[in-house]
Parts: C-alpha cells; structure tokens; sequence
C-alpha cells in the first residue's frame, strides 16, 4: 500500500507517510524522523491541553539534524503509591472472592486519589515536568505529578524549541498542593485500612454479564471475520500504527574523528589487569578474542592507565531494546492504546568501561535522566572520537539532548519489566494453586481467568484469553530469567 493510499484509509490520521509530516521535513530540511505512537495515534489537528500548540507547533529539529514528533501519556504517580500501599494492606489470598473484590476497591479508591486523569501531553510539556521536579529536588515527594493545568501555568511555549521552565512558579504550586497530596496519601492508607478490616465490601456478580446493546460496528465485524478468518481483529490498526511509527534519533551526520591511539599494555602488564579483574565474571567469561559490544575494542585495547597511573580495564553488561511487534502482545499489552513504545523483549551487552561511563556521566551532568534513557546504538553515536587504550572523546551536549528526548523509551522499559513483574507473579501464582488445591495447569488458569474477568468487569471469555497469554508471558520470562 503506498502513502497515499494509507492516507485514504487512515483518514486525519498521522504518520510517516502522512502529508503533514512529509511537509514538515520537507520545512526542517531533514530526512531523519523519531515519531512516536501516541503522534501516530492522533489526529493532524491534535493540540497540546497544556501548551496549546499544534503539532506543526510541536514538531522540532534535535541538533543530530532528527525531526521529532512525540507526544506523551502523562498520569499521576500518586495513583502508582496508593495503588502498592492498598495492595500491601490487602494482599491476595486463595480467596477468589476477595481477590476480585481487592481489585475493584482499588480502582474505586483510585478515582479519590489521583488527581487528574491519564492525560496526552507534548513532550516538551512533559520534559518541563519532570525539569520543574528536578530543580525542586529534595522539597519534591517524587510520587508527587504536577497536572496538565499546573503545568501550564510555569511553561513558557515557543515554537518548534524547548519550553522556558518558570522554577519559581513550579515551587509555588507544589507548596500549595502540598497538604493535598498528604491527605490523598492519608486516605488511601484509611481505606485500605477500612476494607482490610472487612468494611466497604461489595459482592461480586454471579454468571455471566449481560450485553444490551448491539454495536453496529461489531455486528459488521463479524461478517469480516466469518468471511476473512485468518484476520486478526487488532491486526488492521496495528498494522497502520507499524507503518506509522518512525525512529531515526539513532547516529548522527557528523564523521568521527582520528585519535591517536595510546601506549598499549606489555604482556606483563595486561596479564595484572586479569589478575585485578579476578573475582569481575564478566572479564573472566570472554576470551581475550572479545570485543566491546559498542566501540568493538578489543580486551587489550580497552585497557588504560588511570590519572594515578595505573592500568585499569573493566567489562560491564547493559541491556539493549527490542521493540515489540507482534500483534497479540501489543494488542494484550494496550500498545495501541498507550500510544508509546512498547519493549517485547531485550538482550544482554558486554560493553567497555569507556562506553559505560558515558552513561554514568550522563546521568551524572543530568540527575532526572536514567540509565535506560539512552540506547546502546545512541551511546555509540555520541562518541566522537575511539582509540585503543584510550578514554574516548563524546559529544555529552548531544547524548543528554537525545536522552531527555527518550522519555518514551524510559517509560516503555519500565513497563517491560513491570509486565515482566506482574506474569511472573501471576505464574507463581498458578503453581502454588496447583500445589494448594491441588489441581491442573489448565485448571488453574481457568481459575484465575474467572478473578481476572470478575475484576475488570469483562466476558469470561476475554478473562480466559488474557489469563492464557499473561501465563505464557510468565513461563518466556521464567525461561530467560528476566524480572
């Protein structure tokens, strides 16, 4: 399908391939796009509620010569709080019932809690939160989330830049909000409190829900899917938003520069570095063949002479990203509802003391950054200049830009190991039924597919579904051993 022709079918929306965004490179002069799917996931006409900018207002030009276009979901980490402190209070038993009644108390308490709801904000808006935060430092409870309307008030917007943060004005409202959030705090550790004494209980439906009212679309839908089987019921939508999404803020356009390299270790002296690294597993696992998974250095020459004048050499592991991209995952996952990026899977990286430490200084010059906020394909794009046995030569300017710019990518690897938390949970979960009962795998699941449904107020069938594929999730992580 060509872009014009994706342009018919996704009518208004956005993407790559959509005239807006084609008009906008052409604007910025650039070929490099880093667009994100919540942009994709909107409309052309979409507005900031904080900024009120439009997305020609939005869409900016990093210093790599990438246009970016994100947009981000911003919520209250003051529901995330209350939501743990209520779950440690009450914590799930055997007791099918009460289970389901926990879930339902907890998103009942939620809606007196939070104080605003999940809301679509620019990037910039939610850069200038979290910058607002930082310089408040210490004075700022962290689980504490400036709303969309207090935002607005210590932004100053210009167009296609960086918002100017008003620190002043930020400190005024956080001081006033301040007893606020106390007493939201308060009353969710009462309410938790309350239904762990057995108060504020509510009985859980018995059989099935019914349904009352016959959607049109989805009578039309099942005659696609009798006449198409093999169609996917999500595949349509997330084959567009795949075809939307872009990620060039990788590699930059300027060449690196020659470095001479530096005095290379004697044999002496290298075989004392492995003798320093005796109890580092990570040096002791690669044979002296190994390179660097980022400046492709190998074990030899990564070794240097410290300030003090002593050789020193270090292998570190990192985690690289994979995007998700099968449908069923993305679909069960709310990929494409989020609007972000979602990680499916990772892999393991040794990389060099030199490489690693562009991380740590980046998190050092920036304190609101994390160690996610930078891709392994980004921290080998920042350096300017490798040489053997040699610290290497970055553009720090550039990586910090690129790792504020990453906010989607922080957010979706805290939620990949989130997901990975919650299916090994629940697969715990299941064993112990088994042992407990005792009963089946099989029977087990159908048990917790039951609480799942009885909670989120959906079909049984729906509830089935996602309990067999979170517990699928659970047993791929319990065979990579990720958490």
């Amino acid at each position: 399908m060509t872009d014009d022709e994706l342009e018919q079918l996704a009518r208004m929306r956005d993407g790559r391939w959509s005239a807006q965004t084609k008009a906008l490179m052409r604007r910025f002069n650039t070929d490099k796009l880093n667009l994100n799917r919540a942009w994709a996931g909107t409309w052309q006409g979409w507005t900031c509620p904080c900024c009120q900018r439009a997305k020609p207002q939005i869409a900016r030009l990093t210093t790599s010569g990438v246009l970016l276009c994100q947009l981000e979901l911003h919520h209250d980490h003051l529901g995330d709080k209350a939501g743990k402190l209520f779950e440690e209070i009450n914590q799930k038993s055997e007791d099918r019932e009460f289970n389901i009644q926990v879930s339902h108390a907890k998103y009942g308490m939620l809606q007196f809690v939070e104080r605003f709801e999940r809301t679509l904000i620019c990037i910039d808006c939610n850069l200038a939160e979290g910058s607002a935060k930082a310089a408040l430092d210490s004075a700022v409870d962290w689980d504490f989330t400036f709303s969309p309307k207090e935002i607005t008030g210590f932004i100053r917007a210009t167009d296609n830049g960086v918002h100017t943060v008003d620190f002043e004005a930020a400190r005024t409202t956080w001081e006033r909000v301040k007893p606020d959030i106390a007493d939201r705090l308060d009353f969710a550790e009462r309410m938790a409190i309350r239904f762990a004494k057995g108060k504020n209980r509510r009985e859980v439906a018995i059989g099935v829900r019914a349904d009352f009212w016959i959607d049109d679309r989805a009578l039309v839908w099942a005659q696609v899917t009798d006449a198409l089987p093999h169609l996917d019921r999500s595949s349509i939508g997330m084959k567009v938003l795949a075809r939307s999404v872009a990620r060039d803020a990788v590699g930059k356009s300027a060449k690196r520069k020659v470095k001479p390299a530096g005095k290379p270790p004697s044999d002496a002296e290298f075989a004392d570095v492995g003798s320093q690294n005796g109890e580092q597993k990570h040096w002791n696992a690669v044979s002296e063949e190994w390179t660097c998974g980022c400046c492709k250095r190998s074990k030899r020459e990564i070794c240097r002479k410290s300030n003090k004048g002593k050789w020193t050499a270090r292998i570190h592991i990192i985690r690289d990203w994979i995007a998700e991209e099968d449908v069923s995952n993305l679909y069960w996952r709310g990929g494409d509802m989020t609007g972000g990026m979602v990680i499916g899977s990772h892999v393991t990286v040794l990389i060099c003391q030199d490489c690693r430490h562009i991380i740590s200084e980046v998190q050092r010059r920036d304190g609101t950054l994390e160690e996610s906020s930078l891709t392994l394909g980004e921290v080998e794009a920042a350096i300017v200049a490798i040489a053997p046995n040699q610290m290497h030569d970055v553009d720090y300017e550039w990586a910090i830009e690129t790792a504020r710019n990453n906010r989607d990518l922080v957010a979706a690897v805290d939620e990949y190991h989130g997901h990975a938390r919650d299916a090994l949970a629940k697969l715990a979960r299941a064993k112990w039924l088994m042992k407990a009962v005792p009963c089946s795998f099989e029977k087990a699941r159908c048990f917790m597919g039951y609480e799942h449904a009885k909670a989120e107020d959906v079909d049984l069938e729906e509830g089935d579904a996602y309990m067999n594929w979170l517990l699928g999730e659970g047993l791929r992580f319990e065979s990579n051993a990720v958490g």
